[in-house]
């Protein structure tokens, strides 16, 4: 994902066909469907922005049959939405201003700006699964592990939308929480959180485990650099392999992707295929050092980190079917280099495509649209996801266990 843009407010007022008397409804997709069918370069074949009206407009008159001068902003967020799932890309989407703001605090080095109590989870017939503890928060200072099941909700079954709602009235929760058999009551209040979505770095038996969350970044917070300072200090506290879990990872900017794997190889890189421009753009990896370089134009430093540093440390990358974006990226870019093992499930497929997240609409949302195509710097295409050297698919029912079979091939792997 490259950084977040608003549109060009001049180039937008030239196509956008709407009008002060259309409907709210009428106006917002004329807005989403400039902004998808204007920009869209991704894998699916979309209709120009006119073409893209023409098909979908029937949709919306139908919706908005009742009263067609006052149709509100949902009816046209229902058309917009049949537009992108038939689009079919998973970085296409509409974004709402509070994930648009969360992405903004991930790049300060920040949590989300919302209470909650710090826990990532999977639905599984016996309640809630938690997929990940965040340090620092709530449920894991109470004691709450990966593999924990939360059974019960304020008293109520747990459900991802019981948990999503107890945390919303921020106050506290009442939960039931089953580690292998053995419950246990809690009652935990969701705060803000503060810097718990950081790369973290643990070592267990001469293995160093660092976990990423997200490639956002800005000028107070880098996760590359974070990333080669878990390399220092694994390094120093004399680790002989790294597991590099990148499951459940968010996106993020692609170069800082590109740029924390230069922790791991010497050079890499990849070609923004642009359909606007009329020009590729490539970014280089050399020696911690990024590199821009637009078609016909000089190489110019684009970023680089503090202190780099090259491990040659043998190492598995994990990764599972909510690895997105950037992140997979990331694993790419190592399982393409012959550097890196990885193990779990296929990505979200969302590996070749990038672009920005377009707007604001005039509902207050924004439009995520697929506007570039990433290839190799010998010409070759991104594929569309990661595919595992070593298949291990999630099973919620060992982790809830007490296994983590992914983890386990790793370890088995670096031995």
């Amino acid at each position: 994902m490259t950084p977040r843009t608003s549109l060009v407010a001049g180039l937008f007022a030239a196509c956008f066909l709407g009008s002060a008397l259309a409907s709210p409804a009428q106006d917002l997709f004329d807005q989403a469907t400039f902004l998808i069918g204007f920009y869209y370069n991704g894998p699916a074949k979309v209709q120009g922005f006119r073409e893209l009206r023409k098909t979908y407009q029937p949709q919306l008159d139908q919706l908005c049959a009742a009263d067609k001068d006052k149709c509100g902003f949902e009816a046209a967020r229902k058309v917009i939405g049949n537009i992108i799932q038939t689009i079919g890309d998973p970085f296409t989407q509409i974004m709402t201003r509070s994930e648009l703001a969360d992405e903004q605090r991930y790049g300060a080095g920040l949590g989300p700006a919302a209470p909650r109590i710090g826990v990532w989870t999977r639905p599984a017939p016996q309640g809630l699964v938690v997929v990940e503890a965040f340090p620092g928060e709530p449920a894991y200072e109470a004691g709450v592990r990966r593999g924990d099941v939360i059974t019960a909700v304020n008293n109520a079954p747990a459900t991802a939308q019981a948990l999503q709602s107890a945390e919303a009235a921020k106050n506290p929760i009442a939960l039931s929480v089953s580690r292998q058999g053995s419950a246990k009551g809690l009652n935990l209040t969701p705060r803000v959180a503060e810097q718990s979505m950081q790369p973290r770095l643990d070592i267990n038996n001469g293995i160093a485990y660092l976990r990423v969350y997200h490639f956002y970044a800005s000028d107070s917070f880098s996760p590359a650099e974070a990333i080669y300072n878990a390399v220092r200090q694994a390094t120093q506290r004399g680790a002989k392999g790294i597991v590099l879990d990148l499951r459940d990872s968010l996106t993020g900017y692609d170069s800082e992707a590109l740029l924390a794997a230069g922790a791991f190889i010497p050079k890499g890189g990849f070609v923004y295929d642009r359909r606007f421009q009329g020009a590729d753009e490539t970014h280089t990896l050399e020696n911690g050092q990024l590199y821009n370089q637009p078609e016909g134009q000089e190489k110019q430093l684009e970023n680089q980190v503090s202190q780099p540093i090259l491990t040659n440390l043998p190492m598995v990358v994990l990764v599972n079917r909510y690895t997105f974006n950037s992140a997979e990226m990331m694993a790419y870019f190592l399982q393409h280099a012959g550097r890196a093992k990885v193990v779990g499930e296929p990505t979200a497929g969302a590996l070749g495509i990038s672009g920005n997240a377009e707007g604001p609409l005039i509902n207050g949302e924004f439009v995520a649209v697929a506007s570039l195509k990433l290839k190799n710097l010998d010409g070759s295409p991104f594929p569309a996801r990661v595919t595992p050297d070593v298949l291990v698919p999630e099973d919620l029912n060992a982790l809830s266990s007490g296994r983590d079979l992914a983890l386990e091939k790793a370890l088995e792997l670096l031995k």
